[in-house]
């Protein structure tokens, strides 16, 4: 999970790591493990306000197709 997917993609471009075929961004680690890179803004959880600040991350934001998919389950940030 991160902040700025774009920024990970141009690192591996700049790092020459190939990516996998397919929608998402997903590449190899050099043991053959699939990693997945997941925007924070498109997934549905969320960490508890207090926490972001102590992280540094009350920049973050969920995406409205992340904040629909909470809000039908009773969980929409506040």
């Amino acid at each position: 999970m991160v902040d700025d997917k774009d920024a990970v993609r141009k690192t591996l471009v700049h790092a020459g790591i190939p990516t996998l075929p397919g929608p998402f961004l997903d590449f190899l680690d050099p043991w053959g493990n699939r990693i997945e890179i997941v925007g924070y803004d498109n997934i549905q959880f969320t960490k508890a306000p207090n926490v972001l600040r102590g992280m540094g991350l009350t920049h973050l934001s969920k995406n409205e197709k992340a904040i629909k998919e909470l809000t039908g389950k009773g969980m929409a940030p506040n």
